[in-house]
C-alpha cells in the first residue's frame, strides 16, 4: 500500500489576523496622457474611476493637460509603528 502524503501544518488563524495589524493599506491611481500616452501614478483621490478623464498638471513631453485613469490599485505595506502591545 502507498504512504499518506505529508502535508505541511495549518497556520493557526491567530497568526494571520495579527500580521494585518502591521499592515497599512496604500491606494494609487494610475493615469496616462490623451496626447502621447506617458503614464503616472498618484494617491487615490475620491472621485477616482476607471476610464475618467480629467484636466491636471501640464505633460512634461507634450504640455497637454488632458489624462485618463487607467487602472486603480492598492498595496500594503508594513508600518512605521512597532506591532501594538496588548
Amino acid at each position: 500500500m502507498s504512504e499518506e502524503p505529508q502535508l505541511p501544518p495549518i497556520p493557526a488563524i491567530g497568526d494571520v489576523l495579527d500580521r494585518k495589524d502591521d499592515m497599512k493599506e496604500f491606494k494609487y491611481t494610475l493615469y496616462e496622457c490623451l496626447e502621447c500616452g506617458e503614464r503616472n501614478t498618484r494617491d487615490f483621490i475620491e472621485g477616482d474611476f476607471v476610464f475618467k478623464i480629467f484636466d491636471g498638471k501640464k505633460c512634461e513631453n507634450c504640455n497637454s493637460n488632458k489624462y485618463i485613469i487607467k487602472k486603480i490599485y492598492a498595496e500594503f505595506k508594513k508600518s512605521k509603528k512597532g506591532k501594538k502591545k496588548k
